[in-house]
């Protein structure tokens, strides 16, 4: 068995350990920077290098972030601590695929403009660490605290009743029912020209409430693990698996995820045990089933033959997934849904191909409308139909990778990458700064491990903040929404306090 209960503050002896041991992994981040600069001629090899180099980089912050906390607050959940472990992981060891031939859009991006890239994230890396350590200041945890505290007054941190989470999951299957209905799209099956070239009004709201369904799992794992209700496991298990078919319906592989972190919060939170047969089922069932399933699943949907609709890409589902299991070959299914995940992870041809690219044949862009764009997005396209359809990830795919209009492909940006678009190394400087004082902040302020409340904000939050895939506006203006359909599970999810009780 291996504990993963929600930590306790440490002693001295403990924060001095994760301090000696960041300093060591430091010392390695500069001794492979050192032998990639060195190496420069030979950039196969040096990309090498520098992304060991920028792994352990990322992994002495993980330390310097986490060792606030026992386990390095991953026990804890802390934003801090799994954005650092995944700038590791995605940035640092995923480009060791560098180091092989690339093909389709990668091959547009030269190794030289990866290592450059390597660089900047290792500078954008350290301006979050920087914003993460001082903090956002003692006003804003001030204000965040009252807010949090006000909340728990209002109610109670058990579940109201049985019926709470199919009521929420009710809400976010009949937006998501809605939505194909309205656009022809459900995730990334269907009309996906819709995505691109227009949009209304209610289509965004839609889209938000949509995220009561992986609420409802949670709220179902809270009762399970932590109220303890009678009949809550059979709600959790049947939510659980009609939210892992609705991912597969999709296409779409995160859905998977914060599926399993939806049950993995509540359980953590309640200070509960999990066999590591049981980590290690999760992990095979995800190489073994959900990606040779995904992979095949998209390709039936958009092929040479032509796009299938949502209707019938659903209708496809069984047969795809019969014919995922009866493979037989677990061995090679397992290495091929490893180098599939590690390459799909890869998150440094962004910021490549955008230095590569910028000034030298598209020009920076005003950093004002680093302010500006996030304004613009809060603005309810109901009271201004016009708006412009803010899609990043397609201007990028037409402008970078010279893909034509007629393409509808979305490309990870990246905060990074992006930042770097609107003047260079100062913005993404000042960006990731304020950005490691938005994760410390909330860090600070929820306390996920012991306030169901704040387990339910984590887990909408954690796919943009953690994996940060999108563009620097289309992040800042998705907080908003979020906030607001989260305080809306919790008022729908946890029972009132009765006047003159308290916390």
């Amino acid at each position: 068995m291996t504990t993963l209960a929600a930590d306790t503050r440490p002693g001295p002896a403990a924060g001095h350990r994760w301090l000696i041991i960041a300093m060591f992994l430091l010392a390695a981040a500069v001794m492979l920077s050192w032998r990639a600069v060195a190496g420069a001629g030979q950039p196969a090899r040096a990309v090498v290098w520098g992304s060991l180099g920028l792994a352990a980089y990322a992994a002495s912050l993980l330390c310097l972030a986490g060792g606030r906390g026992k386990g390095l607050g991953l026990g804890r959940w802390w934003f801090g601590s799994w954005t650092a472990a995944w700038y590791a992981v995605a940035f640092g060891l995923a480009s060791l695929t560098w180091a092989a031939p690339q093909t389709g859009t990668s091959a547009a991006i030269s190794v030289s403009s990866v290592l450059r890239a390597l660089w900047l994230v290792a500078v954008g890396m350290t301006a979050w660490a920087f914003g993460y350590l001082t903090g956002p200041g003692r006003l804003a945890e001030r204000y965040g605290h009252r807010a949090m505290a006000a909340l728990s007054l209002r109610f109670a941190p058990e579940v109201r009743s049985l019926l709470a989470p199919w009521s929420l999951y009710a809400i976010g299957t009949a937006a998501r029912i809605a939505g194909a209905a309205t656009t022809g799209r459900f995730g990334y099956v269907g009309d996906v020209q819709s995505a691109f070239t227009g949009t209304t009004g209610y289509q965004q709201w839609l889209s938000v409430l949509g995220l009561c369904a992986p609420m409802a799992v949670a709220a179902a794992a809270l009762q399970s693990y932590r109220d303890r209700v009678p009949g809550a496991r059979v709600s959790l298990a049947i939510l659980f698996m009609a939210e892992i078919a609705s991912g597969a319906a999709t296409g779409n592989k995160q859905a998977f995820i914060v599926t399993v972190l939806a049950v993995a919060v509540p359980f953590t939170a309640a200070r509960r045990t999990i066999p590591k047969g049981l980590l290690i089922f999760a992990v095979m069932a995800f190489l073994l089933i959900i990606v040779p399933f995904n992979q095949a699943y998209r390709n039936a949907a958009r092929s040479t033959a032509g796009t299938l609709s949502a209707g019938q890409a659903i209708e496809d589902v069984p047969g795809i997934l019969k014919q995922t299991v009866v493979t037989g070959n677990a061995g090679g299914v397992l290495s091929s849904s490893a180098s599939y995940m590690l390459a799909r992870i890869r998150e440094i041809d962004s910021p490549a191909i955008i230095m590569q690219r910028t000034p030298s044949q598209i020009g920076f862009l005003s950093p004002v409308q680093l302010v500006e764009e996030p304004v613009v997005a809060l603005v309810p396209r109901a009271l201004w139909p016009g708006k412009p359809i803010h899609d990043s990830g397609y201007q990028v795919s037409q402008e970078y990778y010279d893909l034509p209009r007629t393409v509808y492909t979305s490309s990870a940006i990246t905060p990074v990458g992006d930042l770097y678009r609107y003047g260079g190394w100062i913005p993404v400087v000042a960006g990731m700064f304020l950005l490691g004082c938005g994760a410390r902040f909330l860090d600070d302020v929820l306390d996920v491990s012991g306030n169901p409340h704040s387990a339910l904000l984590f887990l909408l939050l954690f796919p943009s903040l953690v994996n940060q895939e999108n563009d620097w506006a289309g992040m800042l203006a998705g907080i908003p929404g979020t906030l607001l359909v989260w305080l809306l599970g919790v008022c729908l999810t946890f029972r009132r306090r009765q006047e003159g009780t308290s916390p």
